[in-house]
């Protein structure tokens, strides 16, 4: 049997704890991101002049299309097909 100190004991139990806690959060945190922005419709964008489709999450009324390189304008009564809604 191996023979440790009672605060070695504890000393191991909360440095595996707290790695353990770090660990889960980091993962929920990273995973919650993903989710959230791809599951979201206002986050996607569809180009006016090549009518590329992409995802732009930290713009809310402009945002510049990362294949042409034109700005677009996110409009109230149109979807992302183009169409009127």
């Amino acid at each position: 049997m191996i023979k440790i100190d009672v605060s070695t004991a504890v000393s191991l139990y909360l440095v595996f704890s707290v790695i353990a806690v770090l660990v889960i959060w980091v993962t929920y945190e990273y995973g919650w991101k993903i989710k959230k922005y791809a599951s979201d419709k206002r986050f996607i964008w569809q180009c006016s002049v090549c009518l590329y489709t992409y995802i732009d999450s930290k713009h809310e009324n402009y945002s510049k299309c990362p294949q042409c390189g034109s700005y677009n304008e996110k409009r109230a009564d149109h979807n992302v097909s183009g169409q009127k809604v």
